[in-house]
């Protein structure tokens, strides 16, 4: 630590360091005397406003300008006409508000969350045209997502089990049309243990490795390079879905290529008896080739591409 002589030696440091003390010890004030509580309190408030339901277990200060919430759980609104969302549970999420878009009018903030054994970074930018409310960018890089800790079952009717990593870089999300960017995923050991969709039981089935990538442009995105490997499966999708502002009325025109193991058709005889109606499906390799077009909540199925 500098002693007297220095600062006798140095006068402009001497009148500098009396304000700087200042500013620290100002800054440490508010550190330890910001309300948090009412602020996590006022958060919960306007999330509700916003129809969805968060809940925060304590809230501190992270980095400058940021916060730290913890034991964090948000419910968010469904779309009309849809079932009740589950429930989310965060570990730890940091926001951090970008203080030059505050000056602009503008809302945006970097992120980093831990939950559902791995963790979750990015940055968030809001539209600023309250007649269209919503995301306007978002960048997300998530790690190591346990899929069996995930409710999958009360979203799509499933048990997995996997490892996922998710990349997306998207601009130009308000309006939908508008859009456009990267997706990218990976899956680790994918496997359904079971479960029913659309009232049909799933048997249980491994999937190994998936890869997958989407190109969005103007509102367009092209599913690319999206295949699964080293499972009871091996299959390959490729094709289009054009986004509206409802997702699940977004139109799909998507091709299934798939072939399963002889091992999983003998173990799964029901299956095996009805794959036998549909050889009108079947390639000459023994694949198994469907088309998937109209909203993706309700895509129809046909034979072929």
């Amino acid at each position: 630590m500098p002693d007297l002589a220095f600062f006798a030696r140095h006068p402009v440091l001497r009148k500098l360091a009396l304000p700087a003390a200042g500013v620290i010890a100002f800054g440490l004030f508010l550190l330890l005397t910001f309300p948090y509580d009412v602020l996590a309190r006022r958060i919960e408030i306007e999330a509700q406003r916003s129809g969805a339901d968060v809940t925060i277990g304590s809230l501190g200060p992270a980095g400058f300008g940021g916060v730290r919430a913890r034991d964090v759980k948000v419910r968010l609104a469904p779309a009309p006409g849809a079932d009740a969302l589950p429930e989310l549970h965060f570990d730890r999420m940091d926001v951090s508000p970008d203080l030059l878009a505050l000056l602009l009018r503008r809302t945006s903030f970097g992120f980093a969350a831990a939950g559902y054994g791995g963790s979750a970074r990015g940055h968030v930018a809001l539209s600023n045209d309250p007649k269209q409310p919503g995301l306007s960018a978002l960048r997300l890089d998530a790690k190591d997502i346990d899929l069996g800790t995930l409710p999958l079952k009360e979203m799509a009717g499933v048990e997995a089990t996997g490892k996922l990593q998710l990349k997306a870089d998207l601009s130009g999300m308000v309006p939908v049309e508008t859009t456009g960017g990267t997706l990218s995923l990976a899956l680790d050991g994918l496997g359904v243990n079971g479960g029913t969709v659309q009232g049909f039981p799933v048997p249980k089935t491994a999937l190994g490795h998936i890869d997958g990538s989407v190109s969005v442009e103007k509102g367009l995105a092209r599913v690319e390079k999206t295949s699964a490997r080293g499972g009871d499966f091996d299959a390959d999708v490729d094709g289009s879905i054009n986004l509206r502002p409802l997702l699940s009325l977004s139109q799909a025109d998507l091709h299934v290529r798939f072939r399963p193991s002889d091992k999983w058709l003998n173990e799964n005889a029901m299956i095996k008896g009805a794959m036998g109606l549909i050889q009108n499906a079947r390639q000459g390799d023994g694949s198994y080739v469907f088309t998937f077009t109209g909203p993706l909540a309700r895509m129809t199925p046909r034979p072929g591409r």
